[in-house]
């Protein structure tokens, strides 16, 4: 008996572990040197430098000083907000310090794309991460229109002590971040064109974000007292690997507010992914969910379904919870990239509907 006790704790804690290695965000650095993609883009006639096209406009808005408050006055003194822009002649571009002010009045004709990371991500790794997926969007779709590239930077840096409890504590904090996100997209201009895209963690924001848009709570009560710009069109959503339970985008679930806010919504999922198959790890209350990343949704009407679009990529990324290893599947960046910035033309492959 004592045995068998020793050897299912044993299985227990190597599942913890597990899941807790998993559910980080790919560390990937971006190269801040022109890449060969890049180099074949200027020469096929778009304005690239080091990378960036010319008429992008990238930006982080961090809210990790805000201790999860979501208090308007608090996040208008307390988000920061930097750009890559343009420091020298030669066109190499550095972070900047920026104000609110000044990200809320850039042009709202340009369509603005925002970046939701993972856990156990820096605010330095989220720059890194959000630069190297943005290449990877305007190498596919350089000579669409100019886009505003934001990377939403949440406090998800790893915390001591154990990796479980890390996992946790950052499941709890995306309640408040998806808050913070949605007080920011409700002060943007109305007539701004806004999509949104969440790998792992960073989904579960959107979603909150989209369900305190549509007029509920997170965190039992924490929403916005009034809507500045209640009449913003639906968004489209990219939801990679997602984190999120897989019942709460149906009506009267904690998120089911969310799908009113969408236009169109594309679901990256793996089905054999460790960390999404021990996510049920993630939260202590018993009740084993399933992640949205793994199945896809449930508990969700045909009205809700419809706007839903999904894709396996098991065969390509295997078991690993990786943002490039996940658009490393034929056409994946394509799609993403169609479905942020309803680009027109067809994707390589189609994603399948939402049962």
């Amino acid at each position: 008996m004592r045995t068998g006790g020793r050897g299912m704790a044993g299985v227990r804690i190597l599942t913890m572990l597990a899941l807790c290695a998993s559910l980080i965000a790919t560390r990937a650095v971006a190269d801040e040197s022109a890449s060969p993609a890049s180099e074949t883009a200027a020469a096929d006639g778009c304005a690239f430098c080091n990378g960036i096209r010319l008429g992008d406009e990238i930006v982080v808005v961090n809210t990790r000083a805000l201790c999860g408050s979501c208090d308007p006055e608090s996040l208008r003194t307390g988000i920061k907000v930097e750009n890559y822009a343009v420091c020298d002649e030669t066109g190499r571009r550095r972070w900047q310090s920026s104000d609110l002010e000044s990200f809320l009045s850039f042009d709202p004709s340009v369509p603005t794309v925002f970046y939701v990371h993972g856990n156990q991500m820096t605010n330095g790794d989220a720059k890194c991460q959000g630069l190297a997926l943005y290449r990877k969007l305007v190498n596919y779709g350089c000579s669409e229109e100019r886009i505003r590239f934001v990377i939403f930077s949440w406090p998800s840096a790893r915390i001591n002590g154990l990796l479980l409890r890390d996992v946790r504590v950052k499941a709890l904090r995306t309640g408040p971040a998806g808050c913070q996100l949605a007080w920011l997209l409700d002060q943007m201009p109305a007539e701004t064109p806004v999509a949104l895209i969440g790998f792992s963690f960073g989904a579960r924001i959107i979603t909150g974000s989209l369900h305190v848009l549509g007029g509920g709570s997170v965190c039992n009560g924490m929403g916005l007292a009034e809507r500045v710009h209640p009449d913003r069109a639906p968004m489209n959503v990219v939801l990679i690997a997602a984190a999120v339970h897989a019942h709460w985008l149906g009506k009267g679930q904690y998120h089911g507010l969310a799908m009113t806010q969408v236009n169109r919504m594309f679901l990256l999922n793996n089905c054999n992914d460790l960390a999404l198959r021990y996510y049920h790890l993630s939260t202590s209350d018993g009740s084993h969910p399933q992640a949205l990343g793994i199945c896809g949704p449930t508990c969700i009407d045909s009205e809700y379904a419809a706007k839903i679009r999904m894709r396996d990529v098991s065969r390509y990324a295997g078991s690993q919870h990786d943002l490039f290893l996940y658009l490393c599947a034929p056409g994946a960046v394509g799609q993403v990239w169609d479905y942020a910035t309803s680009a027109p033309g067809a994707v390589s492959v189609e994603p399948q509907p939402a049962n």
